[in-house]
């Protein structure tokens, strides 16, 4: 089957959810400290510096690839570029995170007790 068969087989009215089905009364959200998350002791600290972690160590791998296509240890080029723009997107999702943070901690420092 090709894409433009597949496409031209869907209808608009496969998008819009059942809203109309039964709900059982004894189903109860999976909930966690932090989603995806089994382990109580994980705190939010210690996502922030795993976090922090993978972002650095994305940096630092990007840098490596940068110095050894720059100095001729590699000719991959698809291999530096992909590494540097997993860093970029992980450095931007970070300033985000933080972005978020500070809007929130701006937040609840404006509210009154």
């Amino acid at each position: 089957m090709d894409y433009a068969s597949a496409l031209g087989s869907i209808t608009p009215a496969s998008f819009v959810p059942d809203i109309g089905g039964t709900k059982k009364s004894d189903e109860t959200p999976d909930v966690s400290a932090i989603p995806g998350t089994s382990d109580p002791n994980v705190t939010f600290k210690n996502t922030l510096e795993k976090m922090l972690g993978d972002v650095n160590d994305k940096l630092n791998t990007s840098d490596d690839n940068m110095r050894d296509l720059a100095t001729g240890a590699t000719g991959d080029i698809q291999k530096v570029v992909t590494s540097v723009e997993e860093a970029n997107l992980a450095m931007q999702y970070m300033m985000s995170i933080r972005t978020k943070l500070l809007d929130a901690y701006s937040e609840i420092s404006r509210l009154q007790v």
